[in-house]
């Protein structure tokens, strides 16, 4: 089993991205030809990727018929367990921030469409239930988690029936265990004050790697600019060269003054810049590409496959981060890395902090040969009482990475007697 390595500078350095590529297989040859005869090329390829088959349907040569589908609840947070006609079964938690938002899709469309269907036809029913009646119209994030979490569900069982977890459902698990970056969401507190926060995750954790936060999100202004030209440079000094310093500012900025900021993180050695002009200004996010000499990263908001082509073979992304919750599970997810493999580019997922993103992330990247050195941690904000199977304990962090889980399916265990305490959620 590999380990995803971490790097002193740069998750797009020729030492790092070489062993990623490798493992992915070598890109295209045309990836960066400009001519229409290799962007046609490209094209065919990124295609390809996008539609070859990710749940290996050879593992279960029965049909594993979805019996009952049950939305269950603690009065806060929202879980699906899911149930096959041979008693096989599989449990998932949601998004404690998204579910009542997202609680009619998952009630009148995607718990629905899935009930009676084949769970061996994974693939084909994340598209379908896009695909059925009008569900189309509900695209985006809102419909995407409702058809993640059952797919969580569905792949915990389909785990618990081969004996295996998840990553080695959607692919050849190679990874045993990642390293972390420890991500703030803190805004408009002072440069002092977020550096000092940054010490003390690392502390804490021993993460060689940390993120944090630049703009205003979906704005800036004269305060907020103040402080990121006192941040960029003082984190760098107080972390050191051995950090690898990544800055997120959700779609903050114009371009003129993203390109002033991502030349200013370029020289201070920062290794990726992520989101830095509106997420669906997609020409805004490649001039800024074209014009620093730093790696661009985004994705995080974006549901369509096509416009992740888009982002991809148009080189406006150089790190591309799909979120296994919020884009509608692994086998979506899977789809864009193996798209992003194709142009050599690496995957660092996006995590959502509540409903175990990380959980998801680990699995994902367990399978995912073009992963990035370090997976994004927030922490454990749901407080919900679970255990790693074979450990006893939750997920742990310990010298800046943790171990991904062997279990089968999901790998853990909710507490029984919480369990049994959940509601059914009535349509």
């Amino acid at each position: 089993m590999r380990e995803a390595s971490p790097n002193r500078r740069g998750l797009l350095t020729a030492a790092v991205l070489a062993p990623i590529v490798a493992a992915a297989g070598a890109p295209a040859a045309h990836a960066t030809e400009k001519t229409p005869e290799g962007t046609r090329a490209l094209r065919k390829d990124l295609e390809q990727a996008r539609l070859s088959p990710v749940l290996k349907r050879a593992l279960f040569p029965d049909p594993v018929i979805i019996e009952t589908l049950e939305l269950l609840h603690d009065g806060a947070v929202y879980y699906i367990r899911v149930r096959s006609r041979d008693g096989a079964e599989g449990f998932a938690m949601t998004n404690r921030r998204l579910a009542p938002l997202a609680k009619p899709i998952m009630l009148k469309r995607s718990l629905p469409y899935m009930k009676g269907k084949d769970a061996r036809d994974l693939d084909a029913l994340v598209d379908g239930v896009f695909a059925r009646g009008l569900n189309y119209k509900h695209q985006g994030i809102t419909f995407w988690t409702a058809v993640s979490w059952v797919e969580f569900a569905i792949l915990d069982m389909l785990g618990n029936i081969a004996g295996l977890p998840v990553g080695a459902l959607i692919g050849d698990r190679t990874l045993n265990r990642t390293h972390i970056y420890y991500a703030s969401g803190n805004r408009g507190n002072a440069p002092e004050a977020e550096v000092a926060l940054l010490q003390s995750l690392i502390a804490k954790s021993g993460a060689k790697a940390v993120k944090f936060k630049l703009g205003d999100r979906l704005d800036y202004s004269d305060a907020s600019n103040a402080r990121d030209e006192a941040l960029i440079p003082m984190a760098r000094h107080a972390l050191g060269d051995k950090t690898a310093l990544f800055v997120d500012a959700n779609s903050s900025f114009d371009v003129s003054r993203a390109i002033e900021t991502g030349r200013m993180l370029s020289a201070h050695g920062y290794d990726f810049f992520e989101e830095p002009v509106r997420f669906d200004d997609f020409d805004g996010t490649k001039a800024v590409a074209d014009a620093v000499d730093l790696p661009i990263a985004g994705g995080e908001q974006e549901t369509s496959h096509f416009r992740y082509r888009w982002l991809i073979e148009n080189d406006a992304v150089q790190i591309v981060q799909p979120d296994v919750l919020l884009g509608g599970g692994y086998v979506r997810a899977t789809r864009i890395a193996r798209m992003a493999a194709v142009a050599g580019k690496p995957i660092v997922p996006h995590i959502s902090g509540w409903g175990l993103g990380f959980l998801h992330i680990l699995h994902f990247a367990s399978a995912t040969p073009n992963i990035g050195p370090y997976q994004e941690f927030k922490g454990d904000k749901d407080g919900i009482p679970y255990e790693v199977i074979g450990s006893g304990a939750p997920l742990q962090v310990a010298n800046g990475a943790v171990d991904i889980p062997t279990g089968p399916g999901l790998g853990i265990r909710f507490d029984p007697d919480y369990v049994r305490a959940l509601k059914q959620v009535e349509v």
